[in-house]
C-alpha cells in the first residue's frame, strides 16, 4: 500500500503543470482616432482579445481615460460575436472616466477564448497638447488557476494639428 502511495506521489509530481484557464496574453489595442487634437471629439474603438489557451471566458472590461478626457457614456457600444452576446452592460463613472463593459448576466463571460469584439465610446480630448496612456484592465470567470484578469497601458499623444488650407497645399507645389 505504501509502495502504491509513494507511485502516486511520483505520478502526481512528474505531471505537467496546468495552469486553469487564464486570460493571459489577452489584450486591448486602439483601433481608431490614429491620431489626436486637443478639444475635439473622437470615437475612441478599441478591439478586446481574449487569448486565453484554456477556455476562460473575459467577463468585464475596464478602460480608463486620463484627467481631462469628457467621456459620452450615451455613445457606448460593442459589436456582438454571436447573437445574443456579448450582452454587456455598460456605465461610465464620471470621477474617475472609466468605462466599464460588465458582465451581469451570470454566465461565464462574453468572449471566449481565441475571440475578440471592437468597443467604442465619443471623447472629448483635453484643450491643451497631451501625453499620457489609455489604461485597461480585462477580467476573466474566475474558473481554474490565475491569472483572472490583465491590464495594460495604451501610450498616446494629443497634438496640435496646424490648419490645412487650399492655398497652403497649392503653396506646396509652386
Amino acid at each position: 500500500m505504501r509502495t502504491m502511495i509513494v507511485l502516486f506521489a511520483i505520478a502526481v509530481l512528474a505531471m505537467p503543470a496546468f495552469a486553469g484557464r487564464e486570460i493571459e496574453g489577452a489584450q486591448v489595442t486602439l483601433m481608431s482616432p490614429m491620431g489626436m487634437s486637443p478639444g475635439q471629439v473622437y470615437t475612441f474603438e478599441f478591439w478586446v482579445q481574449n487569448a486565453s489557451s484554456d477556455a476562460e471566458w473575459i467577463t468585464n472590461v475596464q478602460i480608463s481615460f486620463p484627467d481631462g478626457f469628457t467621456l459620452y457614456p450615451e455613445t457606448m457600444g460593442f459589436d456582438e460575436i454571436a447573437a445574443g452576446r456579448p450582452s454587456w452592460d455598460m456605465y461610465v463613472p464620471i470621477i474617475d472616466h472609466t468605462a466599464f463593459w460588465v458582465d451581469n448576466d451570470a454566465g461565464y463571460g462574453e468572449i471566449y477564448s481565441t475571440e475578440g469584439t471592437r468597443v467604442f465610446i465619443d471623447c472629448l480630448t483635453p484643450d491643451t497638447f497631451y501625453t499620457d496612456c489609455i489604461f485597461w484592465q480585462l477580467e476573466g470567470d474566475e474558473y481554474g488557476a490565475e491569472p483572472h484578469s490583465v491590464c495594460g497601458c495604451i501610450d498616446f499623444i494629443v497634438t496640435p494639428v496646424a490648419e490645412v488650407t487650399w492655398g497652403s497645399i497649392k503653396a506646396l507645389y509652386r
